[in-house]
């Protein structure tokens, strides 16, 4: 069941975004995998340390243990800049995405 606060997002979007080091919201698109576990393709969060630790933290916290082990394994678009390691800092807009398979 979707959070209240996600919202659908439209195929075609992208915002790069920018980090801004005093604020602590954060919107958060999804994609595949992760997007079925957490059940929407956007949703906000208001962070006291913009981080990927700290992202992936408040999706578990939001979202339940499934959720949370998926988002450990997502690498997060912050800008232009991928991002795994827990300390990274980021963006106003972030897109978190799953391993994919393919070629």
């Amino acid at each position: 069941m979707p959070h209240s606060g996600c919202s659908p997002i439209p195929a075609a979007r992208w915002a790069p975004s920018v980090a801004d080091p005093t604020g602590t919201h954060v919107t958060v698109s999804y994609f595949a995998a992760i997007a079925d576990a957490v059940g929407c393709r956007t949703e906000s969060f208001d962070l006291a340390d913009a981080t990927v630790a700290a992202l992936r933290t408040a999706i578990e916290q939001r979202h339940g243990a499934r959720a949370g082990a998926l988002a450990q394994l997502c690498t997060v678009l912050s800008g232009d800049d991928m991002l795994r390691e827990s300390h990274a800092r980021i963006g106003a807009t972030v897109d978190l995405l799953p391993p994919f398979a393919g070629g």
